[in-house]
């Protein structure tokens, strides 16, 4: 097998970066056109954060600080939200470099190394998370940044190389901590196959080095962090765990596993398991089954559901055909076996590489800042029909007489009540922007003191950003249950229409079970507002 030139592969990696990069900062704002929501929560933590807030200590998140970290030094280096977004997806791509270049240099050919890395960089850089959609998304930049770690893992723990072990292990360490620190569930379900790899290996000086390395990252995060971030990192992974708000991302488990293309790409995981095996191929067929699982796992956990694992997956595949002339029959199924995941996986990848010029070919005219009460931020933007289209479903038979016989057969559930005020079941499907603005104006119009800190039952929270209102201490900026911060908050605001309304109708079942005393101040077509006693 004939390895990259060191050279070329370099170049490649350059390239790709350079232009990936260059042409999603050149419009000179982040431009959003999908999943508003989620850059929402992920803004209300970042300033949180800039205003001093540790993440898991001040508020509640699952997501790790590493998700956060590279985007706030921007902040704090006087650059827009939106600028540093993007100059933070360059840092991570820069600090993956070296990773990608070693990886690639001493586990693939040459053809399958430069495509790797390309790949690798296209998912640290993209401007959307994945799928087959062709709108423009910050939303879930861990997700991708996660998986371009996880790339570099996989190929190394399922290809033995000819590169240093001190090298394989201290990537082994650095990397399995960058999972804990930016989304632990990558770290779980990839761990158990990775280190079965390097103990069938026997490879006890990558696991040492790995370890020790693990170790010196755990103790200084601690020094600079404190103990207190490692028991709130777990408690807030408990809360999402055990809440009924957030049980999976997408898609239930089964209805991930029995899709057709699920089906598709786990039968190629057996097949190449299978494959290997016969080829002598033992210990890496073994470490893949064990992985498996993890994959499917970490694709059933991200939104959209996209089975990026095919990438290192199908490296994997192809620098580990066999050479032997006895298991020369092996080649061509497991060459067949990579192809196939490179189909499957290819729409996902065409989209993240175009949507660098998709973004730089946008309009600004069809776009306003996502902030207009933080105007040195201004450089992150949502469409104007996405943020300002105000539609809602809402369920007639609560609304009209004439329709109200109809929920009675199917027994629709009566419009629930907080404080003696029944809220109308109405779900908001658009409209993010001027959500917050209209609320927040309304707010300040009925005189809410500046600094107050609100309880909104729903899981977009801040409307600190809009107006002069506080961030709700150890509050969560999107809601993953137990109320919380309530104990913390002056008001509590029940939207009239809110986002998601199965999450609503919890937050309103947990609101009216805890034992608060709310007084109602204010009562009008958007919200209820309460004073909490």
């Amino acid at each position: 097998m004939s390895r990259p030139n060191p050279l070329i592969l370099l170049a490649i990696i350059a390239v790709s970066t350079v232009i990936m990069a260059g042409v999603a900062i050149r419009p000179g704002a982040l431009m959003i056109s999908a999943h508003e929501g989620d850059t929402y929560h992920l803004l209300d933590i970042i300033f949180r954060m800039d205003r001093g807030l540790e993440p898991h200590q001040d508020f509640v998140t699952p997501i790790g600080v590493l998700a956060f970290l590279p985007i706030l030094w921007f902040i704090e280096g006087g650059y827009g939200v939106g600028t540093a977004i993007l100059f933070s997806q360059l840092l991570v791509a820069v600090a993956l470099i070296i990773p990608i270049w070693y990886t690639a240099s001493s586990r693939l050919s040459a053809r399958t190394g430069y495509l790797f890395a390309a790949v690798s960089m296209i998912t640290v850089l993209a401007l959307v998370y994945g799928g087959s959609e062709p709108g423009l998304s910050i939303s879930m930049h861990y997700n991708r940044w996660a998986w371009a770690i996880a790339y570099i893992l996989v190929v190394l723990a399922l290809v033995p190389g000819r590169g240093f072990k001190w090298l394989d292990g201290l990537l082994f360490g650095l990397g399995l901590s960058a999972l804990v620190l930016l989304k632990i569930t990558f770290f779980v379900a990839l761990l158990p196959g990775i280190a079965l790899a390097l103990i069938l290996r026997r490879d006890a000086q990558t696991m040492l080095v790995a370890a020790v390395t693990g170790a010196v990252v755990a103790i200084g995060v601690t020094v600079f962090l404190g103990f207190g971030f490692w028991t709130g990192y777990v408690g807030d992974l408990a809360n999402v765990a055990a809440s009924e708000v957030r049980p999976y991302a997408g898609v239930t488990l089964t209805g991930l596993i029995s899709e057709p293309s699920s089906m598709i790409a786990i039968a190629l995981g057996l097949c190449a398991y299978l494959f290997l095996s016969r080829s002598g191929q033992r210990n890496a067929a073994l470490a893949l089954i064990l992985l498996l699982p993890g994959f499917i796992y970490i694709t059933y956990q991200n939104f959209g559901n996209d089975p990026k694992w095919l990438i290192p997956f199908a490296a994997a595949i192809l620098a580990l055909r066999p050479t032997e002339e006895e298991y020369q029959e092996q080649v061509t199924p497991l060459t067949v076996v990579a192809l196939a995941a490179v189909v499957l996986i290819l729409p996902s990848v065409l989209t993240m590489a175009l949507s660098p010029f998709r973004h730089i070919s946008q309009s600004a005219e069809l776009y306003e800042p996502m902030l207009p009460a933080l105007p040195k931020h201004s450089d992150i933007k949502v469409r104007i029909d996405r943020g300002n289209t105000m539609t809602a479903l809402v369920f007639l038979d609560q609304r009209e007489e004439v329709w109200a016989k109809y929920g009675e057969v199917i027994e629709r559930p009566e419009a629930p009540e907080v404080a003696g005020i029944t809220i109308p079941k109405c779900e908001v499907l658009a409209g993010t922007s001027a959500w917050f603005k209209e609320i927040t104006s309304d707010l300040v119009a009925a005189n809410i003191p500046a600094g107050s800190q609100l309880f909104t039952t729903d899981i977009l929270t801040a409307f600190w950003l809009f107006g002069p209102f506080d961030p709700l201490q150890d509050g969560a900026p999107w809601y993953y249950g137990d109320l919380s911060g309530i104990e913390n908050a002056n008001y509590v605001l029940v939207p009239k229409c809110s986002f998601v309304d199965r999450v609503f109708g919890i937050m309103l079942d947990e609101l009216n079970a805890a034992d608060l005393d709310l007084v109602l101040v204010r009562n009008n077509e958007l919200y209820a507002l309460y004073q909490v006693n």
